[in-house]
């Protein structure tokens, strides 16, 4: 037995140590690269050369790559929003109404979840332009509210069916209407899953690439993720320095929001993810 657990001890330690290498060397790779000076970008020394925050500096200060950040914000907190309240709509409707057809459209929302997005890109690409929104913010917020909502509403609906149908009644008893309800008793009640579905929707349009690149063509409506692969990456070379240094300044509002929000996400998750 003691054999045993020693081994087992070895075993956890060694694939600790693995997975821990796949997981940070490539980040630490990227910020080394980042502080490199442009003209020692290939060497192979590892935090023991020289460096610097020019390259980070230079991408601060340039307003193309700023502006594509901006956009991203726009687009990631306003799909973020929208995603969480169209969710939490739903997944109340699932939870607290009983109507015709309820199991099948519950169906139907995990359903879409195993077409590839890829697929769907043609078929979302011309709903927009008969509707007028292609190259428009529009075009990706809808898109991305349809991606999130699957997850957002059987997430929230774990959180819904854990509140008492007796808590609503005595509200509707009291005079309180459906919006009341939702507003100052079901809502704040699931304020956990509400926040995670948020930051999953937020991440989601933040690293999206296909959809972005694709509905959005103008440069300056353009995002971070398109916007960082037309100015860095190239047929004949490609800056890795400055690539590496925006990916930073790219991967800090997602990390400053998981930071100060992730006792709400991890609750979230694990809660919603038990009711039924």
């Amino acid at each position: 037995m003691f054999e045993k657990t020693i081994a087992f001890r070895i075993f956890f330690w060694v694939s600790l140590v693995v997975i821990g290498m796949f997981v940070f060397l490539p980040l630490l790779w990227m910020v080394n690269t980042a502080l490199k000076p442009s003209d020692l970008t290939f060497t192979t020394y590892f935090f023991t050369g020289p460096l610097t925050l020019e390259n980070i500096k230079a991408i601060i200060t340039d307003r193309t790559i700023m502006n594509y950040l901006k956009n991203s914000l726009i687009v990631s907190f306003l799909s973020s929003f929208m995603a969480t309240l169209v969710s939490s709509l739903a997944a109340y409707s699932f939870s607290k109404f009983r109507y015709k057809g309820r199991k099948i459209y519950m169906g139907a929302f995990m359903m879409s979840q195993a077409f590839p997005q890829a697929i769907l890109l043609l078929s979302i690409y011309l709903m927009m332009q008969k509707m007028g929104l292609l190259g428009s913010y529009w075009s990706l917020l809808i898109s991305y509210v349809v991606f999130t909502l699957p997850v957002g509403t059987w997430t929230l609906k774990g959180y819904f069916d854990g509140i008492p149908d007796s808590l609503i009644e005595s509200a509707k008893l009291d005079g309180a209407g459906t919006l009341t309800i939702m507003g100052r008793i079901v809502f704040p009640m699931a304020i956990p899953g509400m926040v995670s579905i948020a930051i999953y929707g937020f991440v989601w349009s933040w690293n999206d690439l296909l959809y972005s690149m694709t509905l959005v063509t103008d440069p300056a409506r353009r995002t971070l993720a398109p916007g960082l692969s037309m100015t860095f990456l190239g047929e004949a070379s490609t800056n890795w320095a400055a690539m590496m240094s925006a990916s930073i300044v790219a991967a800090i509002p997602v990390t400053i929001i998981f930071v100060f929000l992730q006792r709400y996400f991890i609750a979230g998750l694990t809660s919603g993810a038990v009711k039924e």
